[in-house]
């Protein structure tokens, strides 16, 4: 199984992800980062089972997000 690549990674003014690309080896995911209802949450677009394999690489762009701080 090979591991999901961080392709891009798109900061806001607060230094918070605001969208990134993923590659996995079942294509592209596209994430995306909002507030809702005061929470931060993350919303993908791919098919599922690539979503399924970059979860672990959206993690890591959140770990590295907040050890910026």
């Amino acid at each position: 199984m090979s591991c999901p690549r961080i392709r891009s990674v798109h900061l806001n003014r607060w230094e918070r992800p605001s969208r990134a690309t993923v590659w996995t080896k079942y294509g592209m995911v596209k994430v995306v980062w909002k507030d809702v209802a005061g929470e931060r949450c993350w919303f993908s677009s791919g098919t599922g089972d690539a979503k399924q394999e970059a979860v672990p690489a959206i993690e890591h762009i959140e770990e590295m997000c907040m050890t910026m701080h």
